[in-house]
């Protein structure tokens, strides 16, 4: 696979709506592992072809989709304060630590989607209406 950063009008068959948002989410988002900048991609998946607009983090070297930069501090504030260790096998290093803040990232953004605080847009202003999750409170 290879990575060519910052494509020049180069979209990997992806369409403009599709290429826009992508472009609004590495403005918006950072890396889960690093907190680093995302920048958009063009990514050569094979020699016969197969390209596609990805986000990559350069500091990383790694195609990433991101995490919101709000997520991210939480979420490293909750490995470094509650010493949070997903990777319990893993010897404790600052890869062990960087696997750990993604996956804590992770967690709370699932728990922000569910109860409808995030959504593609980004972390939602306003207060959601609780009533659609009426099934999942009663259970």
């Amino acid at each position: 696979m290879s990575i060519i950063r910052n494509p020049a009008g180069s979209d990997g068959a992806k369409s403009a709506s599709e290429l826009d948002a992508l472009k609004e989410r590495a403005k918006r988002c950072v890396c889960k592992k690093c907190g680093g900048p995302l920048q958009t991609s063009l990514v050569i998946y094979d020699i016969y072809g197969g390209v596609g607009t990805e986000l990559y983090c350069p500091n990383c070297q790694q195609n990433e989709f991101g995490t919101e930069p709000e997520i991210y501090k939480l979420a490293e504030y909750y490995v470094e304060n509650f010493q949070f260790n997903y990777f319990y096998d893993m010897e404790e290093n600052d890869l062990n630590e960087q696997l750990n803040v993604s996956k804590v990232a992770d967690m709370i953004s699932w728990l922000l989607k569910n109860i409808g605080l995030l959504d593609d847009d980004g972390l939602k202003t306003c207060s959601p209406d609780y009533h659609h999750n009426k099934h999942v409170y009663d259970e």
